[in-house]
């Protein structure tokens, strides 16, 4: 503006009045800014000089003229006064979007160096393009939709640009776009921006003549025909699309060639639809609409070949079941829903089958059910088998809970592990109370025994042989058990373990009896020892008092009997109780203690047949030592007297034998058998208590234990062997 005045330094205020009373009129928001300080100013703000009414209205009749856009606008005055100073540098105009205050809200904002000579001046047009934008994101909406649809339908679709001739004459077309249903329904590929006759030469002219006709007239067809050249028949809907001509056609297709080649193969011979259907297995079937009369179609069923109506629930279905079906009937109507369900029918000759049953119901204009269709598959074999499963499991259930076999499963790959409930008792856990995993089983484990074990299994996994292990496990209250697994590693087609079967039996009753027979077996080579002493000891014994050779002979061969009837204790098979006193008094017996030698008194007590076991042998080593070194081989005396008294509801028994001897007993060196029988197996065995005390006097054993049921130690070892 040469004639300006401010171009000169001086002020017009006629012209610019005029000026900003026509800026003000200006239609769009617009503003007139200037720098607010010095080119030299780094960052300086930028002041409106002036604002268009439309501008104003914009931002609700806040005055703007006047004042600058750090102080108005300070959350975007970095952003503008840059943008400013870039227009002023390079001339070029600055096209920016902005947020508004209010939500969704967006302003398109064109900077424009205003040509003033002697003055820097930037006019700013603010545009509100909310809804623009918020009608862009809905066609972007609408697009994403159509394009969804477009390749989501099952049919075919397309779009095509017809080619014509000079002469007007429809000769070939191109597409323009194609869904993925068009490879399927047409076989070719990759068809955009190419020719039907580039892609399929040897197409049929009367293709390209119907297209070329809906684009020059604009009017829809809908067709079905066969192109030989593809193998193919198309059920065709094809429309035009655009303003003018000639149109662009749209193409919604569908090979039907499948459904044509039927509809040819049987047009004429219904008899032939028929034919397929009882070629089925299947039986076909309509029922009324409630479901009660059902007549066989055709097909081969349960129901036999008779096309007769028949009421399903009286004729066909069993009276257990007819319950559950008329539920189903009645569900499926009220919901006007298919049927299906798996039941069971009673066949013409009586025998019961399993269907699978399916029908869908036909319905009016007012959706009212007019009749039911379907198909029955016969499932007997299927339902038998899944019966047999389930008997399968069913019974190993019942034996590993009859065994006592625990049962895990283990997914190496998940770290899922599954027990059976007698696995969850081994473990010393209730039946569900934890979630099995790899670290609560190895927490139970024995601390010397977990090394050991894992190492195992370790080894199992690598080489693929049978895990077979027996260890310890530690209850939370303590108690710990033996026990013995065997399982097996299971393998991917690489050879990497992804799950491990196996069973556990609880061995610790095994182990105690082992325990016990390596006992036993020590005992009878200690005992077969004893045994030539005794017979030496009593020989010798009875000598003095015999003065023949004939009453001495007699009596050495009573007692050895006797001994012979103390050994037939221990070892016959168990069943009556035995009597304290008499078992005493037998085995001192044996050893050949005289009368007046012994002292034997008590109640009357009946052991059982475990007590009398260890009784006998307690009494059996009492004895034997007390020939080689204490009374009765010393010419002492015997004490053995026994109470009973009452113990928290058990009877008790309390035995004691005492020994006088008048030379003393000498002290033993070591821990002999008779020892740690009495002090050890008698606790264990009994449930009780055992002491020996050898005194200068003699020998003092003292035994204390409950009555209790016991079976007989050779009885346990018996079955055991039987069951092997």
């Amino acid at each position: 503006m040469p004639n300006d005045p401010r171009a000169h330094g001086h002020q017009n205020p006629l012209g610019e009045n005029i000026f900003r009373a026509a800026f003000q009129a200006f239609p769009a928001a617009a503003c007139i800014l200037e720098p607010a300080g010095d080119d030299s100013e780094a960052n300086r703000d930028w002041r409106c000089v002036a604002v268009s009414d439309a501008m104003q209205t914009m931002f609700e009749g806040d005055e703007l003229t006047g004042q600058t856009l750090r102080g108005r606008f300070p959350a975007w005055a970095d952003e503008w006064c840059a943008s400013c100073e870039q227009v002023l540098a390079d001339g070029k105009e600055h096209l920016s979007i902005s947020a508004g205050s209010q939500e969704s809200q967006l302003f398109e904002i064109a900077l424009s160096r205003l040509p003033c000579e002697g003055r820097d001046a930037v006019i700013a047009k603010v545009r509100d393009v909310s809804s623009e934008y918020a009608a862009l994101a809905s066609q972007r909406q609408i697009d994403a939709r159509y394009r969804t649809l477009f390749n989501a339908i099952d049919e075919g679709f397309c779009i095509a640009e017809v080619l014509f001739s000079e002469t007007g004459e429809p000769e070939d077309y191109r597409f323009l776009e194609a869904n993925r249903a068009f490879v399927e329904h047409t076989g070719l590929n990759d068809p955009v921006g190419k020719r039907i006759r580039e892609m399929q030469p040897d197409i049929e002219d009367h293709w390209v003549e119907t297209y070329g006709r809906i684009a020059q007239t604009g009017m829809a067809e809908r067709f079905e025909s066969e192109s030989s050249a593809m193998g193919r028949w198309f059920d065709v809907f094809a429309f035009p699309i655009g303003d003018t001509a000639p149109f662009f056609v749209g193409i919604l297709f569908e090979d039907v060639r499948e459904r044509k080649e039927m509809e040819l193969a049987l047009r004429h011979s219904e008899s032939r639809l028929h034919s397929l259907i009882d070629a089925t297995s299947d039986l076909i079937f309509r029922m009324n609409p409630d479901g009660t009369d059902i007549q066989q179609l055709d097909g081969r069923g349960p129901l036999g070949s008779e096309k007769k109506i028949a009421n399903l629930l009286t004729e066909h279905i069993p009276a257990d079941d007819r319950k559950a079906l008329k539920q189903a009937l009645k569900t499926a109507m009220r919901n006007r829903a298919p049927l299906a369900m798996e039941h069971r029918v009673i066949n013409p000759e009586g025998i019961i089958r399993w269907l699978n049953s399916r029908a869908v119901p036909v319905l009016d204009d007012r959706g009212e059910i007019t009749e039911w269709f379907g198909m029955a598959t016969d499932i007997t074999g299927r339902r038998k088998v899944e019966e047999q499963l389930a008997h399968g499991a069913q019974m190993l259930r019942v034996a590993s809970e009859i065994g006592k076999v625990g049962l895990w499963d283990w997914n190496v790959e998940t770290g899922d592990l599954t027990w059976s409930d007698e696995h969850f008792r081994q473990q010393g856990f209730e039946v569900g109370e934890v979630s099995p995993t790899f670290e609560i089983w190895a927490s139970g484990v024995h601390p010397d025994d977990i090394g050991p074990t894992r190492a195992k299994l370790d080894e199992a996994m690598k080489t693929g042989e049978e895990y077979v292990n027996e260890y310890r496990v530690t209850h939370r209250d303590g108690t710990i058990r033996w026990l013995s697994g065997r399982g097996r590693f299971l393998y991917d087609p690489a050879g990497k373990p992804v799950r491990m079967l196996g069973a556990m039996i609880d061995a610790t009753e095994r182990r105690r009896q082992e325990e016990w027979h390596k006992l036993l077996v020590a005992e009878l080579q200690h005992r077969v020892r004893n045994l030539i002493g005794m017979v030496r000891s009593v020989a010798r014994l009875s000598a003095p008092s015999h003065r023949n050779v004939d009453e001495y002979v007699d009596h050495l061969i009573g007692r050895l009997q006797a001994m012979g009837r103390t050994q037939s204790t221990l070892t016959r098979s168990p069943g009556a109780k035995v009597d304290l006193a008499e078992l005493v008094r037998e085995e001192l017996l044996v050893h050949a203690a005289r009368p007046d030698q012994c002292l034997v008194e008590g109640p009357d007590v009946a052991l059982s047949p475990h007590a009398a076991e260890i009784v006998t042998l307690a009494i059996h080593e009492l004895a034997t030592n007390s020939i080689k070194y204490g009374a009765l081989g010393d010419k002492g005396y015997i004490r053995i007297v026994w109470t009973v008294s009452d113990r928290e509801a058990e009877t008790w028994v309390a035995l004691r034998w005492q020994e006088t001897s008048p030379h003393g007993n000498p002290k033993p060196s070591r821990k002999g058998f008779g020892r740690r029988l009495i002090e050890e197996r008698v606790p264990y065995e009994l449930r009780g208590t055992g002491r020996l005390d050898v005194h200068d006097t003699g020998v003092l054993a003292q035994l204390e234990f409950p009555l209790v049921e016991g079976p007989s130690i050779l009885e346990t070892r018996s079955h055991r062997l039987g069951r092997i």
